[in-house]
């Protein structure tokens, strides 16, 4: 599945993991920027209302690939991982000439970590011959997470004016995250090593709401503007509990002892995820360069998970983003039909830990290589950036990730003509 994606984010423990930008490789290249955008030969599915660019005659496909190249860092250690994966396969078609459509399957959040943290205790004797002393017991806390949520979209837009669309995103998330924590007892023949497992399946449905606005100016600049919305929701899900205890024998292979809590599929709850609200602006010069800024705040400070509430607070992101081609003619040389883009972006993250909220940063840089006698193109990502802080023992994480995608735009919708 697509959320299963092998990260390695100690962050990802929070809330429902690291949130996966709605974005394809054309908008990852230009900060993300996406909700004042729109373009026939790419779907932008962060904004339903984007949809209506395409034209009436094409079926728009697109499908990509993201590899992310991790360090993680503190004051003394660090510790590289990286994993590759299919990051979108999305599509879009007319349906009128004042409505068009898009489906498509992308990641919506991913979990993946796996912490130890070694710990010694004083305990009191446990033997009558020595019943003043104190001993030192040295144990191990452990978490591991994986899994991760999906989301399958059928959007739809509708052109109000030649200047005015707005849309809808349909969305059902589904998937499952596994959450274990246990305390085992290496040294020790008298205590038994304990875990809890929580895997929670999600299966509900989620709306967004997008709206955007095109006005012509003078020398063939063309203004826009867009905003997205979701409300606050209530995701059904459905929990699984195990605790036991266990000893481990040889080859680190877990044995079960006793089981202390079970339920399979018993525990019935809610995922909030809180409501999400985006606007951006673009400026436009023909088909020669663009810029477009956006804005999204959201606020996490409500989410809970079967009435259990995070360390979350309200998170906003900003983000600029630019493409420039040197030569959009109808003939031109291959190198003058190049796409350049570039793209900076700056959040406050959900996560706040040790009273301090985690912030992250990346630069990006792409290319759109046209196919010739087409209108597809290949698209080129690369972004590099950082999230969190080694200040007060906490981690850093500097990442880089290379997108790849192919944008297929082709006549499907002719009514073919004989003689």
């Amino acid at each position: 599945m697509l959320a299963q994606n092998r990260i390695s984010s100690p962050y990802s423990r929070f809330g429902i993991g690291n949130l996966f930008n709605n974005a394809n490789t054309y908008n990852l290249s230009m900060g993300g920027t996406a909700y004042a955008l729109r373009s026939p030969m790419h779907v932008n599915a962060a904004n339903p209302a984007s949809y209506t660019a395409f034209d009436t005659t094409s079926f728009v496909f697109e499908g990509g690939l993201i590899s992310n190249f991790s360090t993680l860092k503190t004051d003394l250690l660090s510790q590289k991982s990286n994993y590759t994966s299919l990051s979108n396969l999305l599509f879009g078609f007319p349906v009128t000439n004042w409505w068009r459509s898009s489906f498509g399957l992308v990641p919506f959040s991913n979990v993946g970590y796996k912490i130890v943290s070694n710990n010694i205790t004083s305990i009191d004797s446990l033997y009558s011959e020595y019943p003043d002393s104190v001993f030192k017991l040295s144990y191990q806390d452990k978490y591991e997470g994986s899994g991760g949520i999906n989301q399958v979209y059928w959007g739809n837009a509708f052109k109000l004016n030649k200047n005015l669309s707005i849309g809808i995103n349909a969305t059902f998330l589904f998937g499952s995250i596994e959450k274990i924590s246990a305390t085992e007892f290496p040294d020790s023949v008298t205590y038994f090593n304990s875990r809890t497992s929580k895997t929670t399946y999600v299966h509900d449905f989620y709306f967004t709401y997008g709206i955007q606005y095109f006005k012509p100016l003078k020398h063939d600049l063309t203004f826009g503007a867009g905003a997205v919305f979701s409300k606050s929701s209530k995701i059904k899900a459905t929990q699984d509990i195990l605790s036991e205890t266990y000893t481990i024998g040889s080859g680190d292979i877990i044995q079960p002892r006793d089981s202390i809590v079970y339920k399979d599929g018993g525990i019935k709850g809610d995922i909030i995820i809180p409501t999400n609200f985006g606007i951006g602006l673009s400026l436009k010069k023909s088909d020669i360069w663009l810029v477009a800024t956006d804005y999204q705040w959201q606020n996490w400070n409500k989410f809970k998970s079967f009435n259990e509430k995070d360390s979350l607070k309200n998170s906003w992101r900003a983000a600029i983003g630019a493409q420039y081609v040197p030569q959009k003619a109808i003939f031109p040389r291959m190198f003058d039909r190049i796409e350049y883009r570039l793209g900076f972006h700056y959040s406050k993250t959900y996560l706040e830990l040790q009273n301090n909220q985690l912030n992250e940063m990346g630069f990006s840089f792409g290319i759109g290589l046209p196919l010739r006698k087409s209108k597809s193109n290949i698209n080129f990502g690369i972004e590099v950036g950082r999230q969190g802080t080694t200040a007060n023992n906490l981690l850093q994480e500097n990442y880089f990730k290379f997108s790849l995608s192919v944008s297929l735009s082709e006549r499907w919708f002719i009514k073919s003509k004989y003689d």
